[in-house]
């Protein structure tokens, strides 16, 4: 490569004209312009690294000036002298860019949504959240780019509107997902972590439930109901009887129940937090399920519903029947299970884990939860009895 000691002209970068093949023209420093037959007009940096010669390209003219070109070239040297390989730099920078580009916030807040064992449509709805709250903002950004104000500004809109409850929920899935981009080398910080507490402080709105003394008039209540469809009634009972989840009575199919060991056995993709869940079966809830038998004994589901008698019964019609029966505003469906656990637990005659695992609460630690399973399922079997005969003592 001759060497050069100034600099070329503008007029002799825009004047030199295409040949039948390549030409280059030197300018100092090292630093060579190569014209190509089409026209094209590219800046380039020979440079020795490692024994090797290579060649760095710095841009093309109309796209890089010629003082940018220059100074690149100054880079480029620099990075030589200290024992870096450009081309290796520019290709990592290459590889980073098109990771960031997809690693975005939303990208990852969908594969951590995807690996977690959750029921599709508690799933959904988280995703659903973040699509309203979150990816408008930040969804498109690089994670490894998500900052602490990008999430505090996330979290005060959401205040504004008075959703304090939603904001603290935000922020934990947001800490969670910068838990899972971290764990994969996607990003340093979790910008979310801790951020709750710039959010104001809320009263958890409880859903109503019934306490002990209300037992007997709501159950007389319940035996009074002479709706059109019988199998409400008997719905309702069941929903005492287990405290499960609304959803979970509602889903119920024939083929989960073995009558004969009285077990009912709700698959995980039933289950909010996709993990099976094994319900003992009272002699009263036996005999509710005989009563259940005479209805829909033909049919897949044990409540069918109005529309399909395949499918169930819809989310409102128990909240219809405690309307109808004059308990409105006192108890929901879902209020049933904080009755079971509230009375089962001032009792003192069950291990407050097993309570909790008959209410299928998520173990914290997996393992413990694991043995809860296992050794506590005959409890639950005497305390379902014991809850069994509580309440037709009271009926």
């Amino acid at each position: 490569m001759p060497k050069v000691n100034r600099k070329l002209t503008e007029t002799e970068i825009r004047n030199a004209k295409p040949q039948e093949k390549d030409y280059k023209l030197y300018d100092e420093g090292g630093l060579r312009l190569l014209v190509r037959p089409s026209g094209t007009k590219v800046w380039q940096y020979p440079y020795k690294f490692d024994g090797k010669h290579n060649i760095y390209t710095i841009g093309r003219v109309g796209e890089i000036s010629s003082g940018d070109a220059r100074r690149l070239r100054d880079d480029v040297r620099k990075m030589v002298r200290e024992g870096f390989d450009p081309n290796s730099h520019k290709e990592k920078k290459k590889q980073d860019n098109i990771s960031e580009h997809k690693n975005t916030f939303q990208a990852i807040a969908q594969e951590w949504c995807e690996k977690q064992s959750w029921a599709p449509k508690y799933g959904a709805n988280i995703i659903s959240r973040l699509e309203k709250d979150v990816f408008p903002i930040i969804g498109r950004k690089p994670i490894k780019k998500v900052n602490v104000h990008d999430i505090l500004a996330i979290l005060k809109k959401i205040e504004s509107r008075g959703a304090l409850d939603v904001a603290k929920r935000i922020n934990q899935y947001c800490t969670n997902i910068f838990e899972f981009a971290i764990i994969q080398d996607l990003c340093d910080q979790n910008p979310a972590a801790g951020r709750s507490k710039y959010v104001k402080s809320y009263k958890r709105q409880h859903r109503p439930y019934l306490r002990a003394h209300q037992l007997p008039d709501f159950l007389k209540s319940v035996e009074a109901y002479e709706g059109k469809k019988p199998i409400v009634k008997l719905a309702m009972k069941l929903l005492m009887l287990t405290f499960v989840r609304p959803g979970e009575l509602r889903g119920a199919r024939w083929v989960e129940f073995d009558l004969e060991k009285a077990i009912w056995r709700i698959p995980a993709e039933r289950m909010k937090m996709r993990r099976e869940h094994v319900v003992p079966l009272s002699t009263q809830a036996l005999e509710v399920l005989k009563e259940i038998h005479k209805i829909s004994g033909d049919r897949e589901v044990l409540f069918p519903g109005v529309v399909s008698y395949n499918k169930p019964i819809s989310d409102v019609t128990l909240i219809k029947m405690i309307k109808l029966i004059g308990w409105h505003g006192q108890v929901v469906p879902h209020g049933m299970r904080a009755t079971a656990s509230t009375i089962l637990n001032e009792n003192g005659q069950f291990n407050r884990d097993a309570i909790e695992r008959q209410l299928a609460h998520i173990e914290e630690n997996k393992i413990r939860g694991a043995y809860h399973h296992t050794e506590y399922l005959e409890e639950r079997k005497r305390m379902m009895q014991w809850w069994g005969d509580y309440l037709a003592q009271l009926a």
